[in-house]
């Protein structure tokens, strides 16, 4: 199966491992994009879950992509979009923080231009 990274490099996107507890997401390669949309589908959520997306220049070392450090909440089944600009970065991935109640599971679809 390909990796991450070569899925990004064919179709300019790649989905993501889907997270059903804390825990993060393999990563995919954004050769430095300078926007990246992140396309986040909850199901089975009970009261919220709290994610966070991040980057990393070296895809070893990661940091919250948001610029006030915050982590997102997320507090309905559904898909919701998030684009984030200005954050030239090589690897991208999902960070499931945690989450309240429920057996969720959380799938992600990432596209760098």
């Amino acid at each position: 199966m390909p990796s991450a990274d070569e899925r990004l490099q064919s179709k300019q996107f790649v989905t993501l491992d889907t997270l059903t507890a804390a825990g993060v997401t393999e990563n995919g390669l954004s050769y430095g994009a300078q926007a990246i949309t992140y396309q986040v589908t909850v199901a089975s959520i009970s009261t919220n879950v709290v994610i966070r997306f991040e980057g990393s220049l070296d895809g070893v070392s990661y940091f919250n992509l948001d610029q006030a450090n915050a982590d997102t909440t997320i507090t309905a089944n559904g898909t919701t979009g998030y684009c984030l600009s200005g954050c030239p970065i090589n690897y991208a991935r999902l960070r499931l923080v945690s989450f309240s109640g429920g057996s969720p599971s959380v799938a992600t679809l990432i596209s760098a231009g």
